[in-house]
C-alpha cells in the first residue's frame, strides 16, 4: 500500500507540474498519439507476462507497466 501511495503522489505531482508549466512534458507531444493507441496492447503483453512470471519479474513487470500509465496519463 505504501508503494501505491509513493505512485500516486508523484502522479499528482507530475500533473499538477503540467498543469502550471505545459512546457515540462512538451518534449512528449510527439508520441502522444502512439502512447494512447498502444494502450490495450501494452494492457494485454503486461497482463500476460505478469501472469507467466515469478515474483521478482512480476515486480519489474508492474513498474515498468506503472511508468507506461503515467505516460498514458500524463500525455
Amino acid at each position: 500500500m505504501r508503494t501505491l501511495g509513493i505512485i500516486f503522489v508523484f502522479l499528482g505531482f507530475v500533473l499538477l507540474l503540467k498543469q502550471f508549466n505545459p512546457a515540462f512534458i512538451a518534449w512528449l507531444q510527439p508520441y502522444a498519439g502512439a502512447i494512447k493507441d498502444a494502450f490495450w496492447g501494452v494492457t494485454l503483453i503486461a497482463f500476460g507476462l505478469y501472469m507467466l512470471t515469478k515474483r521478482t519479474a512480476r515486480r519489474i513487470v508492474l513498474i515498468l507497466y506503472l511508468i507506461y500509465l503515467l505516460l498514458y496519463l500524463v500525455v
